[in-house]
C-alpha cells in the first residue's frame, strides 16, 4: 500500500491510497463514522425551563452539541470500572443556568472538565424572553456513532481514480483532531482483525 498527496488541517485530511481494495477502505470508513468514541450529552436533568421549548426538544438540542473529547481520560461506560453507574472516569457533568432576555448559545454551557467543552460556542439553543429561565444539569458520556448520530466524530469517503487507487477524505466534526480520529479508527480496525485471527486459530 502506498500513500501520496497527503494534506491535513486540524479538521480535514485528504490523501491518495494505492494498492488497496474498496473492502478495506470501506471498513476504515465505517470505523471513522461508527466506531470511534466521542463525548456527547446523554442525560439532562431540568430544574427550571420556562422557555418556549419543551424539555425533550431542548434536551435533544443539547445532545447534538459536539463536545471536545479526551480519550486518554475517559472510558466507555460499558468498559468502566463503575459498571455503567457513571463516575469520574466515564462521565462529565455540565451545567446551564441562564435567564432572558437573551439567545442561549452552546458557549453558555459550563463543564466540570475544561477539556470537555462545546467545540463551537455559537450554536444557538433557545431564545429566552424577559423572565424566562433555563437551569439544567447534564451528563456527558463517551459513545459511538453506531448507537446515535450525536456520537459520530466525523465522516470519511473515497473515490476510485483507477484500479486499486483511491482519493480519500476524512473530516472531523471537531470532537477529535482529524489525525487522532484516523489513528483511533485504524486501531479499532486492527483490533477487529486481530480478534478475528485469534478466533480462527
Amino acid at each position: 500500500m502506498k500513500l501520496t498527496n497527503f494534506k491535513q488541517t486540524d479538521e480535514k485530511a485528504t490523501f491518495t491510497l494505492e494498492g488497496v481494495n474498496p473492502q478495506m477502505l470501506n471498513a476504515f470508513r465505517r470505523a471513522v463514522i461508527s466506531e470511534v468514541p466521542v463525548m456527547a450529552i446523554e442525560e439532562v436533568t431540568f430544574y427550571d425551563n420556562s422557555s418556549i421549548l419543551d424539555d425533550e426538544v431542548l434536551a435533544h438540542r443539547l445532545g447534538l452539541v459536539p463536545l471536545k473529547t479526551n480519550l486518554k481520560t475517559y472510558n466507555l461506560m460499558s468498559e468502566c470500572t463503575c459498571k455503567g453507574k457513571g463516575c469520574g472516569k466515564c462521565t462529565v457533568i455540565l451545567t446551564l443556568d441562564v435567564e432572558g432576555p437573551k439567545t442561549v448559545y452552546s458557549g453558555d454551557i459550563k463543564s466540570a472538565d475544561p477539556t470537555v467543552v462545546p467545540v463551537y460556542e455559537t450554536i444557538p439553543l433557545v431564545k429566552l424572553m424577559r423572565g424566562q429561565r433555563v437551569k439544567i444539569e447534564a451528563k456527558a458520556q463517551l459513545g459511538q456513532g453506531r448507537e446515535h448520530i450525536k456520537w459520530q466524530g466525523g465522516i470519511a469517503s473515497y473515490e476510485e481514480k483507477k484500479k486499486n487507487t483511491y482519493d480519500t477524505l476524512v473530516e472531523s466534526f471537531g470532537q477529535l483532531p482529524v489525525d487522532q480520529l484516523m489513528s483511533t479508527a485504524f486501531d479499532i480496525f486492527q483490533n477487529k482483525i486481530d480478534s478475528l485471527n485469534s478466533k480462527l486459530k
